[in-house]
């Protein structure tokens, strides 16, 4: 398993045969990964990896978690969040990212897991420590599939429950300045003020911000635009600039005068 991976167990007991099916329906292939998902009879549970990223290397930059829904099968398999797709096209998120200034890797082409080691050692050019986070932590292509899998009543009594507990526990364990989410449905469930359409206000340039709910340090949160998101001409500068916003409110809070080690 990659450095980042660890493995989770959800006992399901007299929902388990409804779940099993319903997860071989929506996850098809992605249970042929070795150790991705295992479904365990005898007990009545799944055994499934998951990822998080949090630097072990320790930097004068502020902390920033990148916040996402939940990790990709593909990306699991591979090592390192957003990996490249099934063809090893490299994930926009990383271009991206690189143009609007906040992670820039000396190596050419890096696979993911030599990825994983990178950002775990800060070992990258940019104004941020990053930490690497999905609100849920069951892989699926979407979100929403995990509700399709294990019902509305185990997520909303077990998953949704877990997640906001490991939230708010990784938060206090690291302390960051900010969290940038990239779903419109994380930003709601972790902020004070809650938002309906939002990409027409993020092409206009408006910073979508809010902060943490339920915490006693103010940390604020922000929306961008979906990693995946390309449906304008000019999506890659859309991205840019929405991400350029972030970074300078970012700074602007912080006491560390802003710099691109």
């Amino acid at each position: 398993m990659s450095s980042i991976n660890s493995q989770k167990i959800y006992l399901l007991n007299e929902e388990y045969e409804n779940i099993k099916q319903r997860a071989i329906q929506v996850l098809g292939k992605y249970l042929e990964y070795p150790d991705l998902i295992t479904f365990n009879d005898l007990d009545r549970s799944v055994t499934f990896a998951t990822e998080r990223l949090i630097p072990t290397n320790l930097t004068n930059r502020p902390c920033v978690m990148l916040l996402f829904s939940n990790p990709h099968p593909h990306s699991v398999h591979q090592g390192m969040f957003l990996s490249p797709n099934r063809k090893g096209r490299q994930n926009l998120f990383w271009p991206v990212m690189e143009e609007a200034g906040w992670i820039t890797i000396a190596e050419k082409n890096p696979n993911p897991n030599q990825l994983a080691d990178i950002c775990l050692e800060v070992k990258y050019r940019g104004p941020f420590e990053l930490i690497f986070q999905c609100y849920y932590d069951f892989p699926t292509n979407f979100p929403g599939e995990i509700i399709k899998i294990f019902g509305k009543e185990y997520f909303r009594q077990v998953i949704e429950l877990e997640a906001i507990n490991e939230f708010k526990k990784t938060i206090q364990g690291t302390s960051p300045q900010a969290v940038v989410t990239f779903n419109k449905e994380i930003f709601n469930l972790i902020s004070e003020d809650h938002i309906e359409r939002y990409i027409d206000r993020l092409k206009i340039g408006e910073l979508i911000q809010s902060q943490i709910d339920g915490i006693e340090r103010n940390v604020p949160t922000f929306l961008t635009f979906p990693t995946g998101w390309r449906y304008h001409k000019r999506f890659r500068q859309l991205r840019k600039t929405s991400l350029d916003s972030i970074k300078t409110t970012i700074y602007s809070r912080s006491n560390v005068p802003e710099c691109n080690n």
